[in-house]
């Protein structure tokens, strides 16, 4: 089994979104490596660009100790899969969360528009968009997610650079086992399927009563799941 973890966290949230996991995985001996995106966190003043997001999880796996299991949650589950599909041998494992849905340029591009435009609209101020997310999961849940503050003027380059990526040939080229789990009630499900067959070791978990944010909606079985795939894998 592995005892280092890296975490990669979601588009406009930072590596606080992660501290649930981070305090339950090192109670448990794990070495846990959280770091921010480039354009979110305590980096919200640099650029986004993939090759900038892809240098910051090589640097979080190249500083742990062991070949870590590789988590990432949306836009940090896309980048999680893309690079393990692309560094072959330096992995123990993959768990990639509510990022099961194929992108296209063209619904990335209609998305990404959505979600800019909403960043100008009369109110949608941060403190809305926490009041917002706290509904719909909890005030802390939203607490860890915005504690890095929320990052602005990422979403359009950041879905422009995951539409463009073939995620489907990154997972079937990826050569550690792979764990896809989502919120019950993830929209970005779409898909699952094809991802799971894509994997040469796949599986699916879903977790009830959880939406897309899943490790917020149900933190402590998320936590459990990481237990699980980081006792499961093999030592290089």
């Amino acid at each position: 089994m592995t005892r280092s973890i890296v975490l990669i966290h979601a588009v406009r949230s930072s590596r606080t979104m992660w501290k649930g996991q981070v305090r339950r995985l090192r109670e448990r001996g794990y070495e846990v490596i959280a770091p921010d995106l480039p354009g979110h966190g305590a980096r919200r003043g640099e650029p986004f660009t993939l090759e900038s997001a892809l240098a910051t999880i090589d640097e979080a796996v190249s500083r742990c100790q062991q070949p870590p299991l590789l988590v990432g949650l949306s836009l940090g589950g896309y980048l999680t899969l893309h690079f393990a599909g692309t560094n072959p041998g330096r992995l123990a494992g993959v768990v990639a969360a509510d990022c099961t849905i194929v992108p296209g340029p063209a619904m990335a591009r209609v998305y990404g528009l959505w979600m800019t435009m909403k960043d100008w609209l009369p109110g949608d101020s941060d403190a809305r968009v926490a009041r917002s997310f706290a509904r719909r999961h909890t005030r802390k849940a939203a607490k860890r997610y915005y504690g890095g503050g929320r990052a602005h003027g990422v979403i359009r380059i950041v879905v422009r650079t995951i539409g463009a990526l073939d995620l489907l040939s990154d997972v079937a080229a990826i050569d550690v086992p792979i764990t896809f789990v989502n919120g019950e009630h993830d929209p970005f499900r779409r898909h699952e399927a094809l991802f799971v067959e894509a994997a040469r070791d796949g599986e699916l978990v879903i977790l009830q009563d959880a939406g897309h944010i899943a490790n917020l909606s149900r933190p402590k079985r998320f936590a459990k799941v990481l237990h699980r795939c980081a006792a499961a894998t093999v030592p290089a």
